[in-house]
């Protein structure tokens, strides 16, 4: 090969590495952009949240059980600085800011806890959990006994605070709704409505005895603007919407696409009164669905799209998680001028 041609090639591929670590490997629709918040090593970053004041987002860690284990990460957005808050857990995945301004952590196994985190802007970071002894390094962490042992990862609360309503991630998992005044915990039945589960720690036995009504790995849940619960049933590609607000609950089908294949994470964009959906799927995909027009707005393959969550300036933030040799990254998205 001609030198002249050998150097062309190496200044093409150096343009498309370049590009390639720039994008992170994130195909885009026209019109939008990208830019780094933080590597995360190998943390499985999935769920965000973001703080009421916006100053910090939220990010659920999926490893493993273990001392050292991250299980949740504080990016602070002004300085971009990323701190490990929690240790500890089983696949923490659920994560939601619930009315009083705790945090919701929940752990995706099958006897897996939603652990309430309270203040967690003023947390300091490296506090520690026993799941054995059910015991954490300061009083501002514990267990929600009374909210059920099961898969945590969907959780969606009540526009007006009186309700939790949490989803086991189970190809036979029921819904639940959780009293917040009174820390009952409750299974929805197709016929008869929310029905008493007497003992939490056992709810998949009692939603069992009880003949809950049975979904296929609801993945995440998003309350609409007018109260209804989204749920994303990834085990048939749909999305579903709960709806609550009557005397009875009802379920129906919200979406349904040829191009959705298994809907993970669900976020409303109330800056654009948008749904947007992770797709766990190869390639993994972020969809948008405006009420009318379902669009693909970035994909990526050999990484898997998590956690989208919105920002009051219009930027979408997400995980890339399972880079093959290469850190997990939570990035943001936003449109160009």
């Amino acid at each position: 090969m001609p030198r002249r041609l050998v150097l062309l090639v190496l200044c093409l591929t150096t343009v498309l590495a370049g590009c390639q670590s720039e994008n992170a490997g994130l195909t885009l629709m026209p019109g939008w952009q990208v830019s780094r918040l933080a590597e995360c090593a190998d943390d499985r970053p999935d769920m965000l949240a973001l703080s009421g004041d916006g100053q910090y987002l939220y990010q659920s860690c999926e490893t493993s059980e273990s001392p050292l284990a991250p299980s949740l990460a504080r990016i602070d957005l002004t300085s971009g600085k990323r701190d490990i808050l929690l240790y500890g857990l089983h696949r923490a995945d659920g994560l939601k800011l619930a009315p009083d301004g705790s945090l919701w952590l929940g752990e995706e196994t099958e006897d897996g806890l939603i652990w309430r985190i309270k203040n967690p802007g003023t947390m300091e970071p490296g506090q520690r959990v026993d799941r054995q002894r059910l015991v954490s390094s300061t009083d501002r962490i514990a267990p929600l006994l009374t909210a059920g042992r099961f898969s945590h990862e969907g959780i969606a609360f009540s526009d007006d605070g009186r309700f939790a309503y949490l989803a086991d991630e189970w190809e036979e998992g029921c819904v639940y709704r959780f009293i917040l005044k009174s820390q009952q915990l409750q299974v929805m039945h197709e016929a008869r409505g929310w029905l008493d589960i007497p003992q939490p720690i056992e709810a998949r036995v009692e939603a069992e005895k009880l003949h809950g009504h049975l979904f296929n790995r609801i993945e995440d849940m998003e309350r609409l603007p007018d109260g209804r619960i989204l749920m994303a049933e990834t085990g048939t590609g749909r999305i579903l919407v709960l709806d609550d607000r009557a005397a009875k609950p009802t379920v129906s089908i919200f979406l349904q696409h040829a191009g959705l294949r298994h809907p993970d994470n669900l976020e409303w964009d109330a800056s654009r009164n948008w749904l947007w959906i992770t797709d766990d799927h190869n390639p993994s995909i972020l969809w948008t669905w405006d009420g009318k027009t379902f669009s693909q707005i970035a994909s990526h393959k050999g990484s898997e799209i998590t956690g989208i969550e919105s920002g009051p300036d219009g930027s979408i933030y997400i995980n890339l998680q399972y880079r093959l040799f290469r850190p997990a990254l939570t990035l943001r998205l936003f449109e160009n001028p």
